[in-house]
């Protein structure tokens, strides 16, 4: 095999942002689409050059002619679908959130183990610079050890009241702060103890299905590096900041002054140049989706190993989850 026919099963708005990213990966053929509003379908098929519209998802899984399949409907839908999927031995990219709860994460994960399928779930910053270079550069010792990590990010307002909805979107942390709990796991390890705040301080959408639209998050890593995320959808504005401090240097990016980044490095112990400590990640903001788009074809070739997998989802659910928890008894909780 050296093309992966996709079927898109949803067809809405971030589907053509995940078509268009396929669509720019030579080893994949987005080959069919469904939605339960067919003309959706159909514009998407337009658009993308898809040859095959299908009338159920269930009619994609048993083509022959699908090897994976994007999972871009709303979030309550999802546990089924992939479930489907991996039950058809479809590999699977899912949109995150992976689902609702922890269980169902928890379903959607051993079945694609079981069925020995790949499923990479949508955390995209992972695959994003200048996020990757901070990895690299945390993993080569650069900085020494971590001491504590922060972040802000601001999502925009929703854009229906299903996102506030426990029972459909999940609310903020669910929906938006998820990306940050998988971006932590991913350079600090795995969290020990979790404490959260939070209100419906501006959107009626939020008051009406007891959900925050602010929040603020505490963490303590298992190896003793600290954290916290500050989070809201009443910014105005979207993207985020972050900044890792560690024992021989730091990274600061800052998505909301520059599609970039920067590191000070300790270069002379003694006697210290802030001139000299000082300079670029040299990478600026890419395609994130198109990178995300290219790891999910070439694991399923297996020419790269699975990132973004359901394990680190569950994981990472695990933490939305405890974060909503301690945010509701105000109380911090142990993972």
């Amino acid at each position: 095999m050296n093309q992966i026919r996709i079927g898109i099963i949803g067809a809405g708005r971030i589907s053509h942002v995940m078509a268009q990213a396929h669509s720019q990966v030579p080893e994949t053929k987005l080959h069919g689409v469904f939605d339960v509003v067919r003309a959706s379908s159909e514009f998407l098929a337009r658009k993308f050059d898809i040859p095959h519209v299908f009338d159920s998802y269930e009619a994609m899984l048993a083509s022959e002619e699908i090897d994976a399949v994007l999972v871009c409907t709303p979030t309550f839908l999802h546990e089924q679908i992939v479930i489907d999927a991996a039950n058809a031995g479809k590999h699977i990219f899912c949109q995150k959130p992976m689902a609702l709860t922890l269980e169902q994460c928890e379903r959607m994960n051993e079945a694609a183990t079981h069925n020995g399928v790949i499923l990479q779930v949508g955390f995209m910053i992972r695959f994003t610079p200048p996020f990757v270079e901070v990895k690299e550069r945390l993993d080569s010792g650069e900085i020494g050890d971590v001491i504590a990590i922060r972040s802000a990010v601001f999502g925009w307002e929703p854009t229906a009241d299903w996102f506030y909805d426990p029972a459909q979107g999940g609310g903020i942390l669910i929906d938006t702060i998820i990306h940050t709990f998988d971006l932590y796991r991913w350079y600090a390890g795995e969290v020990e103890t979790i404490y959260a705040d939070g209100g419906a301080y501006v959107f009626e959408g939020a008051r009406k299905h007891g959900t925050p639209d602010n929040i603020m998050c505490s963490l303590k890593f298992k190896n003793g590096a600290m954290g916290s995320i500050y989070g809201s959808w009443s910014s105005g504005y979207g993207d985020k900041t972050l900044e890792i401090y560690g024992t021989k240097g730091s990274f600061f990016i800052d998505l909301m002054e520059a599609q970039g980044g920067r590191a000070f490095i300790k270069k002379n112990n003694e006697n210290p140049s802030p001139a000299e400590g000082w300079n670029n990640l040299g990478v600026l903001w890419k395609f994130g989706y198109q990178q995300e788009a290219r790891h999910f074809t070439h694991s399923i070739l297996g020419r790269v190993e699975p990132s973004a997998t359901g394990t680190d989802a569950v994981e990472a659910q695990k933490l939305a989850m405890l974060a909503d928890r301690s945010m509701r008894s105000s109380q911090p909780l142990k993972v």
